[in-house]
């Protein structure tokens, strides 16, 4: 009965945050509206020269304002069945407008409404599964690191002549102490966490740059790069500090782990037990992570992988220009999971077994 009554009240949370943001418009600045009314025709179909069909349709929109003036209003869409650049719109969804010259065009949809309803569901769930106690530190965790980032992206945006790669990395460092100092502890087992995902992300930052000095980044596009307004190298460098950050701190917090769990058991283990233990368990979890990367950035790829095969490029041209630089940054990632097995390794098994004999 306890947990009906508990779920109950999850779910009537989850609800009372959907309804609010579903009647959140007056905290908007520009016009939001409501489609009420969906008239729709059949324009032209389209082929083009790879003889890709489309057909290109339009709207006439009944629009209820919600926070100006909250009348009606009639707006026209165009858009193609495809849906790759335009959107159809349905009765009920919410618009983001914007007045031009007196007429009103549509911005966006306003996704406000589910963002933050998943957004409640995964607190929830961590809440549930994961127990109040120790998931409110890892939410702090993420909301702190969000804080961060907005200030790391405030400096970036106002100095023009900012060090993008010194200003993210700095940042990764925050995040990876903030982060295991919320979830761990001041505890050793935090400490040599952090340590042992610091310096395998130095070392393989190192490797990166003095294999792209050597090559002088022949067969790297860094102009290829979306919507850089900075030098795409740097800001290439500052991302991948950031993903590799992020693979190594998970690997090596698993092996730490398990290594102290020994040191529970029994803590007059041998530096050669740390280690055998340290480099079982890193190669279990290598090949996992190393394809979990693999699929992030498939998925992220599939999109202009599949725009650029259905306007005629070849695999060859779509490997340099779109995936380069992804594969590139999955690459030293993998290059940086590898390495972390044995520094991991190697920094738990000294300090355990040196403070052990040092007591």
């Amino acid at each position: 009965m306890q947990n009906i009554i508990k779920y109950g009240v999850l779910f009537l949370v989850m609800l009372s945050v959907w309804i609010f943001l579903r009647h959140d418009a007056f905290l908007y600045t520009n016009p939001v509206g409501e489609v009420v009314s969906v008239k729709e025709t059949i324009n032209q179909k389209t082929t083009d020269e790879h003889n890709n069909n489309d057909v290109i349709k339009n709207q006439r929109l009944s629009v209820r304002l919600l926070n100006k003036n909250h009348g009606y209003l009639k707006i026209e869409n165009s858009y193609a069945e495809s849906q790759v650049i335009t959107n159809r719109y349905r009765i009920g969804d919410q618009l983001l407008l914007e007045n031009v010259d007196g007429t009103m065009h549509i911005l966006s949809l306003k996704r406000d409404v589910w963002v933050g309803t998943l957004a409640v569901l995964l607190i929830i769930l961590l809440i549930v599964y994961g127990k109040w106690r120790s998931s409110r530190w890892l939410l702090l965790s993420v909301l702190v690191n969000l804080v961060l980032f907005g200030l790391a992206l405030l400096i970036d945006i106002h100095d023009k002549n900012a060090n993008v790669l010194l200003i993210f990395s700095v940042l990764s460092i925050l995040f990876a102490t903030i982060s295991l100092l919320l979830v761990l502890g001041k505890t050793l087992q935090m400490l040599l966490t952090l340590l042992a995902t610091l310096l395998t992300t130095i070392f393989t930052i190192i490797i990166l740059m003095i294999v792209l000095k050597i090559t002088h980044n022949v067969g790297v596009h860094f102009e290829t790069m979306s919507y850089v307004t900075q030098v795409p190298s740097s800001l290439f460098m500052a991302q991948t500090v950031i993903g590799v950050l992020g693979a190594v701190m998970d690997e090596s917090s698993d092996i730490v782990a398990m290594q102290f769990g020994m040191r529970r058991e029994n803590n007059q283990r041998q530096f050669s037990e740390y280690w055998d233990a340290g480099m079982s368990v890193g190669r279990d979890i290598m090949g996992t992570l190393i394809n979990v990367l693999f699929m992030i950035f498939m998925a992220e790829t599939l999109p202009m992988v599949f725009l650029m095969l259905r306007n005629g490029n070849n695999w060859s041209y779509i490997m340099d220009q779109i995936m380069n630089l992804g594969i590139l940054q999955s690459v030293v990632s993998a290059i940086g999971i590898v390495l972390a097995i044995p520094v991991t390794s190697i920094i738990v098994g000294l300090v355990v077994t040196r403070k052990r004999v040092t007591k």
